[in-house]
């Protein structure tokens, strides 16, 4: 495998901060943990369980889901959500059905049951084009460093890390849009000190990193998880000294950030995007106030137009993973693998 070089890098994982509230929780309904929320907050939806019982972590825009387990992952293909094991852990899939992900350590892709290692050194994709799955993005390890990196036709293009950083990676790629995140050691204005924070950036082979959360910027920490074709990405962040984690907007092109604070409904103190699709869709799991961690809804949004609609039933504990072009929306509901469906 030819390395190439490019200078600089993104990567890294936001830290999802459970606050409590002072917002009322909305009631339940008495069924197994399903909310009682307005009718006018539902999205026009209807769920459709997947067999069995993996994580739903992507889909692709022909509708085909992949799902992980601790070893290996499934693959449910076609409008009959046909069940085929996969020896790939499962964290993206392309429109012609190539799956990324990882392989006892490595970057791999499988398609059509073969498996292909990208990589020889220890690193994961994370993300692969839907319309070019030639096209591979994640992370690798170099010289005890985590540097995000690009794969093209097996080849990998290494874009290092941030100034100030030692740990970045791509967690999205469209059209040519690339994007990340990076731990990132910079000024603290709390303190007279220097602090790790986690930044997210976009990147491109001719100017390198750009950051959207720069010096001075009332952002603490963000994490970008989605981009679309547009160069419209979706994450979230944490302003200093304020408790909640907000939605946010990513324009790449414009290199700006923009709260998508109308996801916030008076029932949530905390709102994590999980993708967007090319008509602005943007798939969400939201947090219920006064509630532990896992006591999550589920939600579908239309950027900051749209205050975010609950994916019926609206059982506590239900979670996004992505949403595709046709606006079909994947993840967990009652603990088991769903698609949330538009209705007709």
């Amino acid at each position: 495998m030819r390395s190439i070089g490019f200078p600089l890098v993104l990567a890294s994982l936001v830290a999802a901060i459970g606050c409590s509230s002072d917002r009322a929780l909305a009631p339940t309904s008495g069924k197994s943990g399903q909310l009682d929320f307005p009718p006018d907050r539902y999205a026009a939806y209807t769920r459709m369980n997947l067999p069995g019982t993996e994580t739903v972590v992507a889909l692709n825009d022909t509708g085909d889901v992949v799902g992980a387990t601790a070893s290996g992952g499934v693959l449910w293909h076609g409008a009959s959500h046909e069940r085929t094991t996969l020896p790939i852990i499962p964290t993206a899939i392309a429109n012609d059905g190539t799956v990324a992900g990882l392989v006892n350590g490595h970057a791999a892709t499988w398609k059509n049951g073969r498996v292909t290692v990208l990589d020889t050194a220890t690193s994961i994709a994370l993300a692969i084009c839907r319309c070019e799955s030639a096209t591979v993005v994640g992370s690798v390890q170099v010289n005890g460093e985590t540097h995000a990196a690009i794969w093209v036709g097996g080849i990998r293009i290494d874009a290092g890390v941030p100034p100030n950083s030692t740990h970045a990676e791509f967690s999205s790629i469209a059209n040519g849009f690339v994007v990340g995140n990076a731990i990132v050691t910079r000024p603290d204005p709390r303190t007279s000190g220097f602090h790790d924070f986690q930044v997210a950036f976009s990147w491109s082979p001719a100017g390198g990193w750009y950051p959207f959360v720069r010096l001075g910027n009332h952002v603490a920490d963000s994490k970008i998880v989605s981009v679309n074709s547009h160069g419209i990405g979706v994450g979230w962040g944490i302003e200093f000294l304020v408790p909640e984690v907000k939605g946010i907007l990513y324009d790449v092109t414009a290199g700006t950030i923009a709260y998508d604070d109308g996801t916030l409904l008076p029932t949530f103190n905390e709102v994590f995007p999980t993708g967007i699709n090319d008509s602005q869709q943007i798939s969400e799991t939201a947090q219920l106030a006064n509630m532990h961690q896992e006591a999550t809804v589920a939600l579908v949004g239309f950027q900051s137009a749209d205050p975010g609609k609950v994916l019926p039933p609206g059982v506590v504990g239900d979670k996004t993973a992505g949403i595709n072009n046709a606006g079909i929306i994947g993840g967990q509901s009652n603990g088991l693998p769903v698609l949330w469906i538009p209705n007709p």
